[in-house]
């Protein structure tokens, strides 16, 4: 038994993250809980991540967290598979869990089908912001009732409710009249920085569908052909979108183009010790961990959107709106080496300062403990 109690997890599509590469995916959100099972499980926690079911055991360990497995998103009839396979194993996955508290993020199903579970246990239910989205009165991100329905009863009903940003705590407040407390998403911090003047290559991470924006770096590269760039993402769900579609076409074009598909999150920082840069094309977000293993690296940004506004307060990077503005701030970028270094640098003291253990971590893990606490 567990010194300081049991937490239950709910993230569908974690399993391949943990699984280091063994399946195609991987997700910002998924890394990010990842890292937080991982870091309660060393606090002292006894943590169990249920997900869904990639053909894995029933029970998986992995660095001190137990993942059991819920559905596989390929079961199930049409105008069933809602209720069953997903609602029906989901919920029974996580009721075996007995956990003191369970934690889903984002908002949508997974929320409120975690908040009903940790009801059914008469348990604590912490929300932990995904999206800027998840704190919006408009909810932009759910397109049925249902959704709607089943996030705010969880949103309203948590015990704790954990926001990315001081903008985010500020957005909850006005639009759901709900508080929510101040956590930086972590990252680690390699031991040496990469080098942004020397490097030349300027790199897209992200996901090829219409919310990233991935034809803005594919326009960006033609527009500069005397650069070198390189995307990597992964279509949603493995298939092929148009927007995979149109970036391979493009690359066949394009020398000085390359594009990738499925890299495994391990693999990454081999791709970010070679850059000069790092671009982000989407135009809403939470708080990207791509951005967070970049600066952590010392590589400086040009993105399109600024997380709670640490880009301009910190000076760590650049903030553009279009299309012009993104290729006007890339070229006059590459063309300052010194430009990129102390940017670079800035970046990296800024997430030692803001985005290690003591800031992260540890205020979750106090966090749960007073959840417990109170739930007695």
């Amino acid at each position: 038994m567990s010194s300081r109690g049991r937490l239950c997890f709910y993230v569908p599509y974690l399993y391949p993250v943990a699984a280091d590469g063994e399946i195609p995916f991987v997700g910002g959100s998924e890394v990010r809980h990842w890292a937080l099972a991982r870091a309660m499980a060393e606090r002292g926690f006894e943590v169990t991540a249920a997900t869904c079911d990639y053909g894995q055991g029933p029970l998986v360990r992995r660095d001190g967290v137990s993942l059991v497995r819920t559905y596989s998103t390929a079961s199930g009839a049409p105008g069933v598979r809602f209720f069953y396979p997903r609602l029906w194993k989901a919920m029974k996955t996580m009721h075996d869990a007995d956990a003191d508290v369970y934690l889903a993020s984002g908002s949508g199903l997974p929320a409120g089908w975690t908040y009903d579970a940790s009801r059914r246990r008469r348990a604590g239910f912490v929300f932990l912001a995904a999206h800027d989205a998840d704190a919006m009165a408009s909810l932009p991100l759910l397109t049925t009732r249902r959704e709607r329905w089943w996030y705010l009863r969880a949103l309203r009903g948590a015990d704790a409710r954990v926001a990315q940003t001081d903008a985010q705590r500020r957005l909850f407040r006005a639009s759901f009249a709900v508080e929510a407390r101040v956590i930086p998403n972590p990252v680690d911090v390699p031991p040496v920085a990469v080098d942004a003047g020397a490097n030349r290559t300027i790199l897209w991470i992200a996901t090829y569908k219409p919310s990233k924006r991935p034809e803005w770096f594919l326009e960006l590269a033609s527009r500069l052909p005397q650069l070198r760039f390189t995307m990597i993402g992964y279509p949603p769900r493995g298939e092929s979108t148009p927007e995979w579609r149109e970036a391979s076409r493009t690359a066949a074009d394009l020398e000085n183009l390359d594009v990738l598909g499925f890299v495994e999150h391990s693999r990454i920082g081999e791709f970010l010790r070679d850059a000069a840069l790092f671009v982000h094309t989407s135009p809403l977000e939470g708080f990207p961990n791509a951005l967070l293993e970049a600066w952590a690296r010392g590589i400086p940004s040009v993105t399109t959107v600024d997380p709670g506004g640490v880009i301009a307060g910190h000076d760590i990077g650049c903030v553009v709106d279009t299309v012009d503005s993104l290729e006007e701030t890339v070229a006059g970028l590459m063309a300052a080496p010194e430009r990129r270094r102390t940017l670079g640098a800035k970046a990296r003291a800024y997430v030692e300062s803001h985005h290690g253990p003591e800031h992260t971590y540890e205020p979750l893990a106090e966090l749960l403990d007073a959840v417990i606490e109170a739930r007695g």
